[in-house]
């Protein structure tokens, strides 16, 4: 074979492998900037949901204090899917996303409370866990009268990458 068609043939082979080369890695996004405090937007909603920490660090054995508020149309929507209690739960995040560019999280069922009917809310929280973590807010315990809600629908209220100029509330225990 001419040296000609050998190299047009590893050309045409190579051209063929490479839409199938898969990324062994997730496309890197921009770090979420830490913050005190956050707003979450919703469509039209600026400020969905918000919510601030009392300090930067405290000690794992001591109580961090968060205190926020949600708009009517989040305090409507928590309403539906908790089917009238209206609680919210803080929720956990590492400071890195997972391999796959996720960032999954714990919701910390021993930190809750029902929103005011004026849509604020204190949550006070003895986070017991030493580290660097972003701290979110979900809807409490689906009880949704449709289950369709409770099985597709997203508790999320306040998370990592869905906050107003990519924010994220980030609290030290030590």
């Amino acid at each position: 074979m001419k040296p000609f068609m050998k190299k047009i043939i590893g050309l045409a082979s190579a051209a063929l492998l490479v839409p199938f080369v898969v990324p062994a890695v997730a496309p890197a996004t921009d770090p979420p900037k830490p913050r005190k405090s956050v707003c979450a937007q919703d469509g039209r909603d600026k400020d969905y949901a918000c919510m601030k920490v009392n300090a930067k660090k405290v000690p794992s054995s001591e109580t961090a204090t968060f205190t926020g508020n949600l708009s009517k149309s989040a305090r409507k929507n928590l309403e539906s899917w908790t089917k009238g209690e209206n609680i919210v739960c803080l929720s956990r995040y590492a400071t890195k996303p997972a391999t796959d560019g996720g960032w999954p999280s714990q919701v910390l069922e021993a930190a809750c409370t029902t929103i005011r009917k004026n849509g604020e809310f204190t949550i006070s929280a003895e986070l017991g866990r030493k580290g660097t973590y972003y701290y979110g807010l979900e809807m409490g315990p689906c009880r949704a009268k449709n289950i369709v809600e409770c099985g597709e629908g997203d508790p999320g209220l306040i998370g990592v990458g869905s906050n107003d100029g990519n924010k994220a509330l980030r609290l030290k225990t030590t």
